[in-house]
Formats: structure tokens, C-alpha cells, sequence
């Protein structure tokens, strides 16, 4: 192993250490029972996806988002798990062989990764690490696969189907429009503006079908 992979590896075994720690605790599972299903990991995975693709699209350093996309939900349990994880972030990345000069633009963007939304006419996030960071997180939130997650969520047990497709249409069209409009990149905004699409596709399709 080379020492410039040794980070990535260490990272990404961290991310995987505290996304099976989360589910254990959310699913209240013995530390050698099997995870049915673990939403954080593959959360985790196509964040660092979606870093890399943009970072090669906007000329953002490589090696910073893919440290932070694996780190940012490390402490998603904590209250304010940002601000969390990215002091857990600072403290882990010194213990390894990850550039020292790049560990404060990490932390910065994981401090700033949360929220769904930004303020309309917001200027792009800096640096640009930062910004590519928070549109690979939310871009995991768009697309029909993110609306087969969402079903599988408790809030929506004893509920028809009915009651579903209005709880979604309701949530896409308002909350995840603003998510689209608050991507920071170019690359970013194209991608989110097709996967919404999607969505409101096959929830159009979903309630014509209800309307029969």
C-alpha cells in the first residue's frame, strides 16, 4: 500500500466504524447482531461518489473532498453534528498521513455541509471545496431512488398510499425545489434539476393513477 492511499483507506474504515455504530444504536442492536440495512453507509458512499465526480467537473482538490465526504457524518448523531464533525474530523485526519496543509479547508467544509436549503440568491459556498461538499451531500437527497428510501421510513407507517404520495409530493415540492435552487456549482444545479424532474415524474404518474 502506497502511503498516499493509507488516509483513504483509514477514512473510509472510520466512516463505516460510525455509520454501523448509528444504525446499532437507531436499530437498538446487539454489536454482533446483522444490520438489516444501513442508510448511513450508502449514504456515506455516494457522497464521496458525488465529491470526486464534481471535484474533477469545478477543479476542486481532490484529496479534500474525498476525506471530507467520508468524515462528514461522523458524528451525525450529535446535536449539531456539522460544528461535531468537523472537530472529530480535525483530530482524526492529524493521526494520519493526510496533507497537514489541507486538514483546515476539510474541517471548514464539513462545518458547513448541513442544512437542506440556503438562502435564495445565496452566493456560492467558499472555498469551493466547501461548496462541492454540500452539493454532493444533497444531491443523495434527489432522485426516485432517494423516494424509495423515504418510503421505507417509519413516519409513514399505518399511513395509505394516498397519504404517502401527498406526505412526498408535498415534501418535493417545496423543500427539495429549494435544494435545487441552492446548489452551488453548475455541474451540481444541471444534475439536481434532472433528478427533481424525475421525481415529480413518478409522483405525477403515482397520483394520476390514484385519480382512476
Amino acid at each position: 500500500m502506497t502511503a498516499s492511499a493509507e488516509w483513504r483507506v483509514s477514512c473510509r474504515t472510520e466512516a463505516l466504524m460510525r455509520a454501523e455504530a448509528e444504525a446499532r444504536a437507531r436499530l437498538q442492536l446487539a454489536a454482533d447482531a446483522v444490520i438489516p440495512f444501513n442508510y448511513r453507509w450508502e449514504h456515506v458512499q455516494r457522497v464521496v461518489q458525488m465529491a470526486l465526480w464534481l471535484a474533477d467537473a469545478t477543479g476542486a482538490d481532490r484529496d479534500i473532498v474525498e476525506a471530507a465526504a467520508w468524515l462528514h457524518d461522523i458524528c451525525k448523531r450529535a446535536p449539531n453534528h456539522g460544528k461535531a464533525g468537523a472537530a472529530a474530523a480535525q483530530e482524526f485526519l492529524r493521526d494520519t498521513d493526510f496533507p497537514s496543509e489541507k486538514i483546515a479547508v476539510v474541517v471548514d467544509a464539513i462545518a458547513q455541509h448541513v442544512g437542506l436549503t440556503r438562502p435564495p440568491g445565496a452566493t456560492p459556498m467558499t472555498p469551493l471545496e466547501a461548496a462541492v461538499l454540500w452539493d454532493a451531500d444533497k444531491l443523495t437527497k434527489l432522485g426516485v431512488s432517494s423516494l424509495a428510501y423515504n418510503l421505507s421510513l417509519r413516519q409513514f407507517d399505518g399511513m395509505t398510499l394516498a397519504a404517502r404520495c401527498a406526505e412526498l409530493a408535498q415534501f418535493t415540492r417545496t423543500v427539495l425545489a429549494k435544494t435545487v435552487a441552492s446548489m452551488n456549482t453548475a455541474p451540481a444545479r444541471a444534475l439536481a434539476e434532472a433528478r427533481y424532474q424525475a421525481m415529480t415524474a413518478f409522483l405525477d404518474q403515482w397520483e394520476s393513477e390514484d385519480q382512476l
